[in-house]
């Protein structure tokens, strides 16, 4: 049976052009500015395993994943990029997994790599996120390369100008984001902790009550008695009853609670400095977000991912010449989505006479789906407004001017198709 794997998928199986782009020997080592070591190894440690890092990680990754891809271009035709962005990247991944494992690799490496894969044309087919526990700079021809060394042993090298690179907390590297060496404390402290919990627990459950001797004695006389007592008492064979028998000698105390002590201030510490790190809170966490804390973490967390996927995005996949022209993909959250219903029906009351909102766009505010053939992407405008380049004729002309009685002047919604005068009435 033939075996094509991963690798294959991804990469495909022929050679590349110039085969010296597999042969090390071809390149030189990449030279930085701050740094002589142009190796960059990827290294979590257990962080994924720990379920309160694992915790504030998901919760940036599922609601960064709701970004929705837009791509921006010249002509009103449909575009393919923005299809392939919102649906299905990669012939393995929907759209939420893709920009889920995405966010992950950002978040525990500061680092995210996709590899843009093109048909033979020059189509683009698939978009797939890359991860890589060892990263080579090299150059060839003062280009700059990427030798990526997978977990199987696998080596691919690919130009840096061809990935979308997206970084994290850029700073004390030329090209990589820096590593989450200052995450160590806190989860040094959070190991600690469960550790301590964790011994206490199993050596609480593991004592059954306090035997007491009333009278001094030898620590073989000591262990002696105990063992005579749990003999007689604790084992089933030799005590049917149940029940226990003491003599003046001894005191037995038996401990029913087992609570395990835990120690609350350092853990809440812990977990809170987690939190921050990942840009996250326990509301976030929890889902138990309002309306306002939605908006700060969007505005303070994704967003700004959001924009640089943007840029990043738009540089690899269009040309110098295809930008010029407009074309660009962005990444945006319809926040109304997780807005109050009383915020929803004001922002329609407000924007809607406004021709700003098309049908399907109100009804999308309130999770309807759009209306079938086209009906929906009609926009919504009151008569009550007129058209800023013809408002000094209109005043100007007072002779034209008719009385508005009351019924004129109540505000109204119509269909603005585009077939109007200019100033939007039918």
């Amino acid at each position: 049976m033939k075996v094509r794997g991963l690798f294959k998928t991804i990469f495909g199986e022929k050679e590349p052009p110039k085969k010296q782009m597999q042969d090390a020997t071809s390149f030189n080592m990449y030279s930085l500015l701050n740094t002589f070591n142009s190796i960059y190894t990827v290294n979590t440690g257990n962080a994924w395993d720990m379920d309160i890092v694992r915790s504030a990680v998901d919760a940036y990754c599922r609601n960064f994943a709701k970004l929705k891809a837009k791509h921006t271009k010249v002509g009103n035709t449909k575009s393919k990029i923005e299809k392939l962005l919102n649906y299905k990247p990669n012939p393995l991944m929907e759209a939420y997994s893709f920009y889920y494992k995405t966010a992950a690799n950002l978040k525990l490496t500061n680092n995210a790599f996709i590899y843009p894969e093109y048909s033979d044309s020059g189509e683009l087919v698939a978009l797939w996120p890359l991860m890589s526990n060892q990263i080579e700079l090299l150059e060839y021809q003062n280009q700059l390369y990427l030798k990526f060394m997978f977990r199987t042993g696998r080596l691919k090298v690919l130009p840096y100008e061809e990935i979308i690179h997206i970084r994290g907390q850029f700073f004390d590297h030329d090209i990589f984001g820096s590593k989450n060496y200052a995450l160590r404390p806190a989860l040094d402290t959070v190991v600690a902790i469960n550790q301590g919990v964790s011994n206490s627990a199993k050596m609480i459950n593991s004592i059954r009550g306090i035997l007491s001797a009333k009278i001094s004695s030898k620590d073989d006389d000591l262990k002696k008695a105990r063992d005579k007592f749990v003999e007689n008492n604790f084992k089933i064979s030799s005590n049917g009853s149940g029940i226990i028998v003491t003599d003046a000698k001894m005191d037995y105390t038996p401990i029913n609670e087992k609570t395990t002590p835990l120690q609350a201030d350092q853990l809440s510490y812990a977990k809170n400095a987690i939190y921050d790190y990942f840009g996250v809170n326990e509301q976030i966490v929890q889902n138990k977000f309002s309306e306002e804390e939605w908006n700060a973490f969007y505005e303070g967390a994704i967003e700004p991912v959001a924009i640089q996927m943007s840029q990043c995005f738009t540089n690899i996949l269009f040309t110098e010449n295809e930008r010029n022209f407009g074309n660009e993909v962005t990444f945006e959250a319809n926040r109304l989505q997780y807005a109050s219903n009383a915020t929803k029906v004001s922002v329609v009351k407000e924007l809607a006479p406004l021709a700003v909102l098309m049908i399907d766009d109100v009804r999308e505010m309130f999770n309807l789906a759009p209306l079938p053939n086209g009906e929906g992407q009609k926009t919504l405008q009151s008569l009550n407004y007129i058209n800023s380049n013809i408002a000094d004729q209109y005043q100007s002309n007072n002779n034209q001017a008719q009385p508005i009685n009351e019924e004129d002047n109540q505000s109204t919604i119509t269909i603005d198709e585009g077939g109007g005068g200019e100033d939007g009435n039918q």
